[in-house]
């Protein structure tokens, strides 16, 4: 029972790998297509809460494209890193086990570029994966300071 449970952490993070292999091997005009239409949500939203007329959102989303595309990468390879982290932490110490997902996700990120170099109209990029790697960091950043509150509350329960 205990070699399941300790397996079952690993399923979301596979499944997410599995997601992101997908997204990458969009095609680029089907996969541009795709952020465009969120980026144009999230114009149309803007303008909604700032009660802006519509004149604009297309400039708007034109040069927000690049920048939600980015902002999604990171937000991917964050949640990988999540994923991976609740994974190893099923079987390893938490400090080791965040080392080991970043080092997981760092791989993916690599493998994931490689990957879209076969894919039609898109490329693989150094900073494609420097990218990714800042969501990590991010991710990193997010996991330490719940870490370090939940060791700070552990202590001063007095639980050890």
């Amino acid at each position: 029972m205990q070699f399941i449970r300790k397996r079952f952490w690993y399923v979301p993070a596979i499944i997410w790998m599995i997601v992101i292999f997908r997204l990458s091997g969009q095609v680029g005009k089907v996969s541009s297509s795709l952020s465009f239409k969120v980026t144009a949500k999230i114009v149309y939203i803007i303008e909604l809460v700032r009660r802006g007329d519509n004149a604009d959102a297309v400039m708007i989303a034109m040069k927000l494209h690049p920048i939600i595309r980015k902002l999604a990468h990171m937000a991917e390879y964050g949640i990988l890193y999540i994923l991976l982290a609740l994974s190893f932490l099923a079987s390893t110490r938490a400090t080791r086990a965040m080392a080991y997902a970043v080092i997981m996700s760092a791989i993916y990120a690599g493998l994931d570029e490689f990957h879209q170099s076969f894919v039609a109209d898109r490329s693989a990029q150094v900073t494609d994966v420097c990218i990714d790697m800042a969501g990590v960091l991010m991710a990193v950043t997010f996991a330490l300071l719940i870490y370090s509150f939940w060791q700070d509350r552990r202590e001063k329960s007095g639980y050890r």
